[in-house]
């Protein structure tokens, strides 16, 4: 049942991303201290590990506090910001604002990453940059506007059928593009989707 208030909440748990990060950081700690000698070896696996420690911090403190990372409801689109400056990075738009939302997946090496783009009625949505632009050039198969004023889901599920349910409820004149049934790898050479 879709709440007035709210037709749709993604909020922060601890991803398969970011246990992927904390096993990769533990893996490389030991591994430091097997081969990396008395005198280099402990202070790289320090290091790996204080960064396991810290990404698993960040991330379960969100999860356990329950923040939201994506919001829908009948004023607009809420982004959660990212840990630990969850305020300060959060963003959101009103729905006269946006033309389209646009959900897309990228891929680097094995590393897949999903995202929430908003399409404005002249260029860029009003959303603060947070992807820098030598990226943004490197997704070919999104307007490059919409991947200006996008957002990772990166610590948060997003469900693309309630997702679009929820904007059907409260915006139906949004529509809502999903493109994530493929993850095009990134390129450092722009390419055009039709060639």
């Amino acid at each position: 049942m879709i709440n007035e208030s709210v037709a749709y909440q993604a909020r922060y748990r601890v991803s398969w991303t970011v246990w992927g990060l904390v096993v990769a950081g533990l893996i490389a700690g030991t591994v430091a201290l097997v081969v990396g000698g008395p005198d280099v070896g402990p202070l790289v696996a320090a290091g790996c590990f204080a960064a396991s420690g810290t990404i698993f911090a960040l991330y379960g403190h969100a999860a356990l506090t329950g923040k939201v990372g994506l919001r829908v409801d009948q004023r607009g689109i809420q982004f959660g910001g990212r840990p630990p400056l969850y305020r300060a990075t959060s963003d959101f738009v009103a729905w006269p604002d946006i033309s389209a939302v646009y959900l897309f997946r990228v891929r680097l090496l094995l590393w897949t990453e999903t995202y929430v783009g908003l399409e404005g009625h002249d260029g860029p949505a009003p959303l603060p940059q947070r992807i820098p632009a030598n990226l943004v050039s490197m997704i070919w198969h999104v307007p490059a506007d919409v991947v200006t004023a996008s957002r990772s889901t990166n610590g948060f599920p997003v469900d693309p059928a309630a997702l679009t349910a929820a904007m059907q409820h409260v915006a139906p004149g949004v529509p809502v593009v999903d493109l994530t049934a493929v993850a095009p790898m990134l390129t450092s050479t722009p390419r055009s989707p039709f060639g």
